[in-house]
């Protein structure tokens, strides 16, 4: 029997933090190469009054997303959590308005990664009020 191929641990988590880090930047093509040719991309509507999850399937469709859709955004990604196990990985943390700023939301993650530590599937969710905000 063959062993699965899976990438090394600090790839994904370097994969992980670089595509947090794109996003914040407003880098959509570094942000779109850390993904395979097929990946599927699944996240929360990027226009508030739109019902529908941003998603698509491939690498391209993904960069034009992000060009399009999401747009640039000064947020700020808290990562309270980072775990990654064989090919997959759970990300959870609170987004500020910008670094040091108010609370925005909370968000939670889910990716597979290939062989070489590139995403093929990203599920993002929100939760707005933040996570633990109603204690405060």
């Amino acid at each position: 029997m063959t062993e699965p191929d899976y990438p090394d641990r600090e790839t994904v988590r370097q994969t992980v933090l670089s595509y947090v880090k794109g996003l914040e930047n407003s880098e959509f093509d570094a942000v779109a190469d850390l993904f395979t040719d097929d990946a599927f991309y699944s996240h929360p509507p990027f226009d508030p009054d739109s019902p529908k999850r941003a998603e698509v399937k491939g690498r391209e469709a993904l960069r034009a997303l992000l060009k399009g859709r999401r747009g640039t955004r000064k947020w700020h990604h808290e990562i309270q959590s980072l775990f990654v196990a064989d090919d997959r990985c759970l990300i959870e943390g609170i987004v500020r308005e910008f670094e040091g700023g108010p609370i925005r939301s909370s968000f939670a993650g889910a990716g597979t990664f290939d062989g070489e530590g590139r995403i093929s599937r990203w599920v993002a969710y929100r939760s707005v009020p933040a996570i633990g905000e109603s204690l405060e």
